[in-house]
């Protein structure tokens, strides 16, 4: 009892620290978390670099002198602390290997030495490294393809020593930076050359381990490399060593073929930039995951991204897991310039912060689901729900565990069925995953978090090579895992049977009951038995059942049926729940729907009913004429109200609904009727007329008048222009409809001119009786320019629903002159 008193105090402080309420599930609970959407925060193996001289030594690396002319070279390149790096919350840096003294010589064993004293000092700082090696900075190198192939293999030795801290390799040597192009064995359409490419790639693969991914500079080399007939006397590339080949871009968004990274063209044929493109947006491993894709932009911002948008979509379709954030700052500082909206769960920023939060990988937790008490020893079961919000997923492989850290012992418990390498952008889901607790395991309250460290044994228990999920009050920091709860009780001791379930409850249906009951602790399935004898005689009907409720199909109707559950476990097999019993029927015809109501709109109809005891659906009918003709418009209509759309204005529609469940379809409710118009009816527009004689208004209703002359005119808008000097002369517009549920009378008019007109009219609303408002004055001015007077019709009086006319009348013998360009009603 105090264990039980303890974990759920402790589950209440989970919902302080960490915003997750947990939901009671058969063998578990479900926590939710609350998402970071906006911190730009360090991960491993992703986002921007900075460029270094990784080979610090200028004895065997001209370059490594602070006094070299190398464009963009900072002393800081030589810093073996890297300490910019770290102040940019960086967690990778670039580095060239600088080979120009060796072209026609094997690399001596100080240089070599000197680069693992540098990769060693990667390791001190808790970073990893992008390398590239290269011949000549500027310039046009020619290296012998065997000399070439022997620097792969000597630095192979080395790569393969420090792999631990080797993000990935670019695979450099050929042309100007190492870039592919200008240079000896680059010439895209020399089928001789492409062989050269081949064995050079064949020789990094090979002299390198399988966690390092090689980028190559240009797609069309990639499609080349990966296609290419194996040369004579080289060997096939091996699946696992496609699956390493990526992509680095060094022109990224600098025209729109990005500098002649999309535009070249090979032996292999002619491709439009656009299907290259889409080569390099499809790069995918065998199993499915992201292929490493970076690189840096060039001295050039042709792509014209002054709102830093294309760069969003682009490094989203081409997974971007890295970027050189040195280099060029014509476009870093167009991106560190573009203030961005806030848009779906990002907020608003700069573009350059939202790349750095989305350049690889950026998992965050939804939910988890496990149980909140276990035993030393017995199965635990969880699952989970993330979502990346980055660019790509992992692209290297790590190990998933379970930690249960008590303060004093630290349990780590690894799920064997995961690869968080197809944790690709969007929702991401673990399955459930039951792994064995170790027995010896003392019993009390565990902290759980789910750690997900590095590959390497070597940095496994680093936490700055740990992955941190994006949630609010989960990552620890000092242990690098994320904390999942605070309070997980752990029972030291072999496992017990389950006890009973409780709270058997039994609904009956037709030809079936369903049950629901309470989860036993300690249970992983359940067993449910059937008698039709009261309290004996039972035989079970259902057994590794795991969730908490089960529905027995197949009964028969009128017969009582008696249920017991029993919980299951790897010990054995509980005793009986409490008994629940249910007896199946058939249903019995709803009856039909009552107080159907019909409410216009425009263009639709609104219905709605009183519910039917017994239906499961309704039926709604639909006709143009009373009380037949009606044909069905909808079915399966679980709701008491319904909207009929896409009708026609000033149709009057004729409504049944009708209650439908398993047993059959009751009669019709009563009927219900409406006329769909829009909002505003337009009695008469006067569009354009110049003769008002056997003309009809906008409701196809007639015109008449008693008005001197008949009427005078129009004006020069069509709009008719009334003359009158004698009482009770008119001016009629004919309705002949509903006019229920309109507001007011909208009369848009003037003055000939600015005396006071309106004061000598009245208007008429006729429902086969006249009542009679006015003056028109009453109810507004209007002077030398139209303008509307709205006129209450409850003012009237009248009945609506049966509107026989409006008419304007002249109230007395001053001569006065109107004139109307609109009579409305809304």
């Amino acid at each position: 009892m105090m264990l039980r008193r303890k974990v759920w105090a402790m589950l209440l402080i989970a919902v302080v620290l960490f915003g997750a309420l947990p939901v009671t599930q058969a063998f578990g609970a479900t926590f939710q978390y609350t998402g970071d959407s906006a911190t730009a925060f360090a991960n491993p193996e992703r986002g921007f670099h900075n460029r270094y001289e990784i080979i610090n030594d200028p004895a065997v690396n001209d370059y490594a002198s602070a006094a070299t002319s190398i464009a963009g070279f900072n002393p800081d390149m030589l810093d073996r602390t890297f300490a910019r790096a770290k102040q940019n919350s960086n967690t990778l840096i670039h580095s060239y290997i600088h080979l120009d003294k060796y072209k026609n010589q094997d690399l001596p064993q100080a240089l070599l030495d000197n680069l693992s004293s540098g990769l060693a000092a990667i390791r001190q700082a808790g970073l990893k490294i992008v390398l590239r090696p290269a011949y000549a900075w500027s310039e046009s190198p020619s290296v012998p393809e065997s000399q070439i192939i022997r620097h792969t293999e000597q630095l192979g030795a080395i790569f393969t020593a420090n792999a631990d801290v080797i993000n990935h390799l670019e695979a450099g040597y050929l042309g100007p930076w190492g870039e592919w192009h200008t240079s000896s064995f680059t010439d895209p359409f020399n089928r001789t050359q492409a062989d050269t490419r081949y064995r050079i790639i064949k020789s990094i693969l090979g002299t390198t381990p399988a966690s390092i991914p090689v980028v190559i500079r240009y797609p069309i080399f990639i499609k080349e490399v990966l296609e290419l007939p194996t040369p004579s006397g080289s060997s096939p590339l091996t699946q696992e060593e496609r699956d390493r080949i990526g992509f680095h871009n060094d022109c990224f968004l600098s025209d729109s073929a990005d500098m002649g990274t999309y535009d070249n063209n090979s032996w292999m044929g002619w491709f439009y930039v656009e299907q290259k493109k889409q080569w390099m947006y499809d790069l995918a491993t065998s199993p499915g995951a992201n292929k490493m894709v970076g690189g840096e932009t060039c001295d050039s911002s042709g792509s014209n991204d002054s709102a830093g948008v294309n760069v969003q979509a682009e490094m989203g379709k081409l997974h971007f897991t890295e970027i050189n954030e040195d280099y060029a700052q014509v476009n870093t500082n167009i991106w560190k310039n573009a203030n961005l909206p806030s848009a779906g769960n990002d907020p608003a920023e700069t573009a350059f912060t939202r790349i750095k939060r989305k350049l690889g990988y950026r998992l965050s937790l939804v939910d988890a689901t496990f149980p909140t008490s276990a035993n030393a020893g017995a199965s635990f079961a969880f699952s989970a729900n993330l979502n990346n919000a980055g660019y790509a997923g992992p692209i290297k492989p790590r190990p998933v565990f379970l930690v249960f850290d008590n303060g004093t012992n630290r349990f780590n418990v690894q799920l064997n069925n995961i690869d968080v390498r197809l944790w690709k952008s969007g929702s991401v889901n673990v399955s459930t995953q039951t792994v064995t607790l170790p027995s010896n395991m003392p019993g009390g309250t565990y902290k759980l978090a789910l750690w997900l460290p590095d590959n390497g044994s070597s940095l496994r228990s680093r936490p700055e090579y740990s992955i941190r999920l994006a949630n609010q009050n989960t990552w620890d920091a000092a242990t690098g895992y994320n904390v999942l709860s605070n309070s997980v009780a752990i029972n030291s001791g072999p496992p017990t049977a389950p006890a009973a379930p409780t709270n058997l409850a039994a609904t009956a249906g037709n030809a079936q009951a369903s049950l629901s009951w309470t989860a036993s602790s300690g249970a992983t399935s359940y067993n449910v038995l059937r008698s039709t004898t009261s309290g004996s005689g039972y035989a079970q009907v259902a057994s590794g059942i795991t969730a908490t409720s089960y529905t027995n199909t197949g009964l028969t109707n009128g017969t009582t049926y008696y249920y017991v559950v029993q919980a299951v476990n790897s010990v054995g097999t509980s005793g009986n729940s409490n008994q629940a019993s249910a007896t199946p029927a058939a249903p019995t015809l709803p009856a039909a729907p009552t107080n159907l109501t019909a409410t216009a709109g425009n263009a639709q109809v609104a219905l709605s009913w009183t519910a039917s005891t017994g239906a499961t659906s309704y039926n709604v009918l639909r006709s143009t004429t009373s009380g037949s003709g009606y044909a069905q418009v909808a079915s399966g209509v679980t709701a008491v109200s319904f909207t009929n759309t896409g009708l026609t204005n000033g149709t009057t529609y004729y409504y049944v609904v009708q209650a439908v469940n398993s047993a059959g379809t009751s009669g019709n409710s009563n009927q219900a009727s409406a006329m769909p118009e829009v909002s505003t009816v337009t009695i008469d527009s006067f569009a354009s007329a110049t003769n008002f004689n056997n003309k009809v208004n906008d409701l196809g209703q007639s015109i008449s008048w008693v008005i001197d002359s008949a009427y005078y005119g129009s004006d020069s808008g069509g709009n008719i222009v009334l003359n009158s000097s004698g009482a009770g002369q008119y001016f009629q517009e004919n309705i002949n409809r509903s006019l229920a549920g309109k507001t007011n009378l909208v009369l848009r008019m003037r003055d000939w001119n600015p005396s006071d007109t309106l004061k000598h009219w009245n208007v008429v609303l006729n429902d086969g009786t006249d009542h009679t408002i006015g003056p028109i004055s009453n109810y507004g001015t209007a002077g030398g320019s139209y303008s509307d007077i709205t006129i209450p019709l409850s003012a009237f009086g009248s009945s609506l629903a049966n509107a026989k006319y409006i008419r304007l009348v002249h109230s007395d013998s001053t001569y006065a002159v109107l004139l109307i360009d609109a009579i409305s009603v809304n």
